[in-house]
């Protein structure tokens, strides 16, 4: 039997909690192995998640500003209607991952420490795995471990679930056509995404949401607002609601629900179950080692590492938040970790996100709620793109800026936007969080004009001039 081969480093996974460790580690000289069971580095977010939907979004936004190009004084020869080439729009999201995944894999192979292996990756033991890959079957050792699989999409009890048609968030991207109609059971971030773009490409679209509102860890405000924007797109949207059954019908799916006291039922081509992700665990072979997990994901210490001395684990696979670039921050500290240097972990309260919605949802830091449960007395300046120059311009000013702020030392805590491009604008959040800055720190910046930035120091002028 071939002796097996010895690592410093194995990781499992190849996707933003996965990729970027290895990369760091075998950069610093460190033997590594990679190992990705897909069909490529990049993990969900590349195949699955942010990155194709990202797309779809894109010409769901040029579809909806081809609509309102009388507003700006185009006038089109013809009707002015564009159609939709949905076998183009796949075909241009194949390359497009194709070639960030490729990319990826050239990146990692420039690295003469480092090997990438595409199979299934099985802990056998304490310091032991066995690769399976199609041609053949390699054991290793290795002195550490950072386990990254990601997650699955959740499939919930519903009696029909698994009927043939009814989609998840990954086998929504590879619908051939755009449906006459839609039903999504989940109105998170990505069934509230969804819900918008095929609505733009024609869709009539049904959310259904178990909880009392849509986006529950937005602010909820801010999601209020979006759900008023969502229902002005002709998007019904059902909150506070219980999917009873998923059932078979001619040419379409037929979705029973409770609001209430009442039963209700609507009636899709397309039935999408978009209800989150869960820790992506099987076939890992956890249950060789003292690695611990439960239903939100393997359990770790404030360093990532496992109950599994030399094991981590980042990313989707220990739980929320379920973010790329939060997976990836997780992948370089602990990387930093095993170099032996000091490591600047990632912390909930300093995070951001975006949800690519119409318009975007930008969130960076502790919303008010979250703040005030943390027991932090605070304060909330405000800013209304009804009254900016920029967002006047666009043609969309109807969003609003939330800055939650300490009331003692005015530290900004969290920032919280609903304007097309909030994405743009968390960056610079972000930057204030982590950086502890104040209101009247703030305020005190310039910032160019005319942006959508500005609303920064608007919104802290404004609450300081009425302390």
């Amino acid at each position: 039997m071939t002796a097996a081969a010895k690592f410093d480093v194995l990781v499992i996974g190849g996707g933003p909690g996965g990729t970027p460790a290895a990369l760091a580690l075998a950069q610093a000289g460190r033997r590594v192995m990679l190992v990705e069971a897909g069909r490529g580095l990049g993990g969900t977010c590349l195949f699955e998640g942010c990155i194709p939907s990202k797309i779809f979004r894109d010409v769901a936004a040029r579809r909806r500003a081809t609509a309102r190009a009388a507003d700006f004084g185009l006038r089109g020869r013809g009707t002015g209607a564009f159609e939709i080439d949905w076998r183009a729009v796949q075909a241009r999201r194949h390359r497009i991952i194709s070639a960030r995944a490729e990319g990826a894999l050239q990146r990692a192979r420039r690295l003469p420490s480092l090997e990438v292996a595409f199979g299934r990756a099985r802990l056998t033991g304490p310091l032991t795995a066995t690769i399976d890959a199609p041609d053949a079957r390699r054991e290793v050792n290795f002195e550490h471990a950072i386990l990254a699989t990601g997650s699955v999409p959740s499939r919930l009890p519903i009696p029909g679930a698994n009927l043939p048609g009814v989609l998840t968030s990954e086998t929504l991207i590879d619908i051939e056509t755009i449906p006459e109609s839609l039903a999504l059971i989940g109105g998170g971030p990505i069934g509230i995404e969804m819900a918008q773009i095929f609505a733009s490409l024609g869709s009539q679209v049904t959310v259904l949401e178990v909880a009392p509102r849509i986006l529950l860890p937005v602010d909820e405000i801010l999601a209020g607002r979006l759900k008023r924007r969502l229902e002005a797109d002709c998007i019904a949207v059902h909150t506070g609601v219980e999917v009873t059954s998923i059932e078979d019908r001619p040419q379409q799916r037929r979705v029973c629900y409770k609001l209430g006291n009442e039963v209700r039922q609507v009636d899709a081509a397309v039935v999408a179950i978009v209800a989150g992700r869960e820790p992506n665990i099987a076939g890992l072979g956890l249950e060789n080692t003292a690695v611990r997990r439960d239903r939100h994901g393997v359990k770790v210490d404030a360093l990532l590492q496992t109950d599994a001395t030399g094991i981590y684990a980042t990313g989707d696979l220990v739980g929320h938040p379920m973010f790329a670039h939060w997976a990836t921050a997780q992948a370089l500290a602990v990387a930093t970790h095993l170099l032996g240097r000091p490591a600047a972990y990632p912390r909930p309260e300093t995070n951001s996100a975006v949800i690519f919605s119409f318009p975007e949802v930008g969130m960076a830091g502790l919303t008010e709620a979250a703040a005030r449960a943390a027991g932090l007395d605070v304060a909330v300046a405000e800013y209304d793109y009804r009254g900016d120059a920029r967002a006047q311009i666009s043609g969309d000013a109807d969003g609003l800026l939330r800055i939650v702020y300490q009331k003692t030392d005015r530290r900004i805590v969290g920032v919280h936007a609903l304007i097309e491009g909030a994405a743009d604008l968390m960056g610079e959040a972000a930057v204030a969080i982590a950086s502890r800055l104040t209101l009247p720190q703030l305020a005190n910046t310039i910032h160019p004009h005319p942006t959508l930035s500005e609303a920064f120091v608007g919104a802290a002028r404004d609450a300081l001039a009425h302390a």
